[in-house]
Parts: structure tokens; sequence; C-alpha cells
């Protein structure tokens, strides 16, 4: 017989209300009751939240961590296994109960950085694979994202769709003047900071970009038709024209990410896409590049989605900003939860607190309106657990 736990007195976020001193009683992994009166714990098993959130587990669609956990520096590659546990334990702890790594199919094998080059992204999704089957301590998905102008890595795309080995994928196209980067200067600047290029160099490497073929359109389909027919949710990346959303609709993609401008963000919902924004961005008070606020699209309502983009601590804090700000909980804690797990095939089992649904919970102090995890529960399980001290009754010797 399954181990009956409950998590008891907390405030409750549910996908319609905040229910106060609730009461979660788990069987197993799975939520069989939610109670409205307050209790005391009675059993070893029982969880005291008392005057704490009770969230869902945060769900991050878009998250390239892993890339910088495996290659820190430029010059300086991790054990891919090393890495992804590290990372793992990292997430656990940030309220993240499951996370689309965003690896990015950019390079062949002779450019660019090594973490994004076409067979060692291949090796590092295989060895993520092998590494979940043997132990994980969160639920590990693989987005695939994928930069058009790399034609070499098409056939890294194919073979990894048609063996059903992501969980979704997505399209970019990076090139000068196109999607973020339709300020050139901008990109320029990068350029020269990163790589450490003269200002004439770096317009000689963007018009080298802006003169690199990408892939034909009749190629770009058959990869989005795969997708489609293998089940594998398709997202589009950076998305700038009325044009472009209007072709996503026609390869089925269900996902913009990044619309560039409030215009684009209202037409891509306007058509049924879900529009994602990333958390990073929300914090910052805007975007690194000058393109859409995080903020601003939100509070005009065309944000489905909140994502951690590349900083995974951003996604818990980020619900909490808005929340502080004056945005409704509850429409806030689904842009993180409920939201990203209807637009991937999820909802059925997690991404809320439902009876029926897996037990995967936060339990969240927000003193001084700043969240502390105390407890990520995974398929009812905990997996991360901490105690803050409190230094003001501390005895110092």
């Amino acid at each position: 017989m399954d181990i009956i736990k409950r998590i008891c007195n907390g405030k409750i976020v549910t996908p319609n209300e905040i229910i106060e001193n609730g009461t979660i009683v788990i069987e197993g992994n799975t939520i069989v009751n939610i109670e409205r009166n307050k209790i005391s714990p009675v059993d070893l098993n029982d969880i005291d939240a008392a005057g704490m959130w009770v969230f869902p587990g945060l769900i991050d669609s878009h998250s390239d961590a892993i890339e910088q956990e495996i290659q820190p520096r430029p010059t300086s590659v991790m054990p891919v296994s090393s890495a992804f546990y590290e990372l793992e334990r990292k997430l656990a702890g940030q309220g993240i109960t499951t996370m689309y790594h965003s690896l990015s199919l950019n390079y062949t094998e002779s450019n660019g950085n090594w973490v994004r080059r076409n067979h060692n992204v291949e090796a590092i999704i295989k060895k993520i694979l092998e590494l979940t089957k043997e132990q994980s301590l969160i639920r590990n998905k693989i987005h695939l994202r994928y930069e058009l102008r790399n034609i070499e890595g098409y056939p890294v795309v194919e073979e990894l769709l048609k063996r059903n080995l992501i969980d979704q994928v997505s399209f970019m196209d990076h090139t000068p003047g196109k999607g973020q980067w339709h300020d050139i200067e901008i990109q320029k600047k990068k350029f020269m900071k990163q790589l450490n290029l003269t200002s004439e160099e770096a317009d000689l490497h963007i018009l080298e970009l802006q003169h690199d073929t990408n892939l034909n359109f009749d190629a770009i389909k058959d990869l989005a038709d795969l997708a489609y027919q293998m089940g594998i949710p398709l997202a589009s990346h950076d998305d700038d024209t009325i044009e472009k959303i209007k072709m996503l609709e026609t390869w089925k993609a269900a996902i913009s990410e990044f619309p560039i401008s409030l215009e684009i963000a209202e037409e891509a919902r306007r058509r049924g896409f879900y529009v994602v924004v990333g958390a990073p961005n929300l914090l910052l008070g805007g975007s690194h590049n000058k393109n859409l606020s995080s903020f601003e699209a939100i509070q005009a309502g065309l944000v489905d989605i909140l994502c951690s983009d590349y900083y995974p601590g951003s996604l818990l804090h980020g619900i909490f900003y808005l929340y502080n700000r004056g945005h409704d909980l509850v429409d806030a804690v689904k842009l993180a939860t409920l939201n990203p797990a209807k637009s991937l095939g999820l909802a059925d089992f997690t991404g809320s607190i439902e009876i029926g649904k897996r037990a995967d919970i936060l339990i969240i102090d927000d003193e001084k309106n700043q969240p502390k995890l105390h407890k990520t529960i995974l398929d009812g399980e905990v997996i991360y657990q901490i105690q803050y001290r409190n230094l003001e009754k501390s005895i110092v010797k």
C-alpha cells in the first residue's frame, strides 16, 4: 500500500483560486484530496506548511543553463555527467521540477562553441537520456534549438526527430538584421566584445553571416511536418514579422518564443500560438538587446508562458516580481506551471495542484517579499529541502 502523506495548513495555489489553510493529501505519487480545513500534522509523513505558499512544481520550457554548466568557459568543457547532475541539484533548489534542457545546434565541427557543434549536441542529448534512465532528481526533457543557417546540422535534427529523442524543437534564425538582431549595431558591439574584433572586423563578420545560405523552405517544412507527425511540439524563436507568424501557422507550430514587439505577440496570440517571454528580461526591467519588455507584454495580456531563458533562478523570482506589483498570483503561477504544461502536452498529469495529478509541489516562504524555497516535492517525494538559519537569534562567540 502506498504511503499517505499530507501537506497541511498552507496557502495552496490552484488553477482557479488560493485556498487558505488548506491541506493536500498525497497517496504514492498522486494528489488524492485537497481539504479546506486547518488541521494539525499528526504523522511523521505530514508536512506543516503554515504561513507558506504551496505552488505546483515549475515547468521551464526553455533554458540553456545546461550549456553553461557543460562549457563554463570557452576553453573549459566539463564531463556531461558531472555537469548534468550538478545542474539537476541546482534546479531542484530553484523549484523547477520539469526542465526542457535547451541545446542549440548552431555550428559545424570547426567553428563556434564546443557545446553547440552538431555532433557534440547529438552526443550530449544521448548522454543525458542515458543518465536519466539510470537515475534522476527532476523530470528532464530535451528542447533542441535548430539554427536554420546550419545546413550541415539538418541530418542530425532529422535523426533525433525520427528516433523520438527530443521533446520540443524550435527553429532559429540569428542572421544579422533579423529577429532579436534587427538592430545590427547591437550585434556588432556584441561581436566586438565576445570575439575581440575591431570595428572593421566585426563589419566583415556580419557581412559573412548575412551571406550564409539558410535551409530552403521545403527542407524546413519537411522538418516541421516530421515534428508534427512525431507529436513533438514546434516553437519559433524571435518572431519579427506578421508574415513569419502566418508561415508558422502552415507549419503547425504552436509556440512563439520571444516575439520582438507587442504587434507580433498580439498577432501570434490571435492565431492561437502560446507566447513565451523570459523571466530574466522581467527582473532586469527589459530586454538586453532592446526588444520586447516581458513586463510590458504581460501587462498587455499577451503572454502565456514565462521561461528562465538562461538563468533558472529567475523563474520563481519572476512569479513573485509580478505578484508584488499587483499581478494576480494565480495567473502569475500559471505562466510557469499549467500553461507550459498545456503547450507541451503534459497537462494531463502535471502543471497544477488538482486531484488526480502528480504531486509535484513547492513549499515557499515569501517573508520580506523575497521567495525562499523550503521544499521541492516530485511525484510525492521530497527531493530538496533547506532550513535557513535565524542569525538574529544566533549567539556568536
